[in-house]
Formats: C-alpha cells, sequence, structure tokens
C-alpha cells in the first residue's frame, strides 16, 4: 500500500515552512530594531581643556531593542555621519574633524578662529521611512 499523495505533499510543506523559518532568524539582526534618539557626548566642550584643543566626540543610539543604549557605529541600516556645523553666515571654517571612527569623531579648532560651533551626528531610524534622528553636541573654540 502505498501512502496517500496528500501526505507527502504535506510532509513537503513542512519542510518548506521550516526552511522559510529559519532562514528569516538567521538573517539582518537589526529587523524591527529602531534608532529612536542620538545622544553625542560630551553634550558641551570647551577646546581649551581638552589636550592639544582635540575633543572626542561620542555618538551613542538608543534603540527600542536591545543592545540600547549602543554605539551608534553609522553602518547600514543605521547610515549616517557626523558633522562640524561652521557658521555658512559669514562663512567661516572654526573647527575641523581630524579623526573619525566608529562612533567617534575628533574635532579640533582651527588656528586662531573662535566661536561656538554645533557637533551633529545624524543616523537613519530604520523604521521604514526617511526618518532621520540627530544628536547634538557644541564646541568652543577660544
Amino acid at each position: 500500500m502505498h501512502p496517500r499523495p496528500s501526505l507527502f505533499l504535506f510532509a513537503a510543506f513542512l519542510i518548506a515552512l521550516a526552511t522559510v523559518v529559519s532562514s528569516c532568524s538567521s538573517g539582518n539582526p537589526n529587523l524591527g530594531r529602531v534608532l529612536y534618539s542620538i545622544s553625542v557626548t560630551p553634550a558641551t566642550a570647551d577646546a581649551q581643556n581638552f589636550p592639544n584643543g582635540q575633543v572626542v566626540f561620542t555618538a551613542t543610539g538608543m534603540f527600542n531593542l536591545p543592545p540600547s543604549p549602543a554605539p551608534l557605529t553609522f553602518a547600514a541600516p543605521y547610515a549616517g555621519q557626523f558633522v562640524v556645523s561652521n557658521p555658512t553666515n559669514p562663512p567661516a571654517t572654526i573647527a575641523t574633524v581630524v579623526a573619525s571612527g566608529n562612533s567617534t569623531i575628533t574635532v579640533q579648532c582651527g588656528s586662531g578662529s573662535s566661536g561656538t560651533v554645533p557637533i551633529v551626528a545624524s543616523g537613519s531610524a530604520n523604521n521604514g521611512t526617511d526618518t532621520v534622528i540627530t544628536g547634538n553636541a557644541q564646541l568652543t573654540c577660544p
């Protein structure tokens, strides 16, 4: 006696279902993990209080799923960047980036420059929209 074809189809369906479920669980570890805020530390810094006037800023993301908080690496799906927002009216370069890392940026005041500049970190939220999340700090140059 041969098993009925419907049993073969049912067994094939179960195998296919198990394959799909296991492949979904081994996919993107950030699936469903949404970035909802960014903090930049230090929040305020006076360059004259740091060695060689170089300040290292770090971006930390707050997420809806663990690990949270966690360093924001600006890698997909949280693509983004740090920006030193020098004034544009009138244009002036008060501070520049001297080094960058996964979740850090090192900023130094320009020679003879003075003023305060915002340091902005931005990253994609990973929520299925074009939402960009930002965090801010300030650097004071003597």
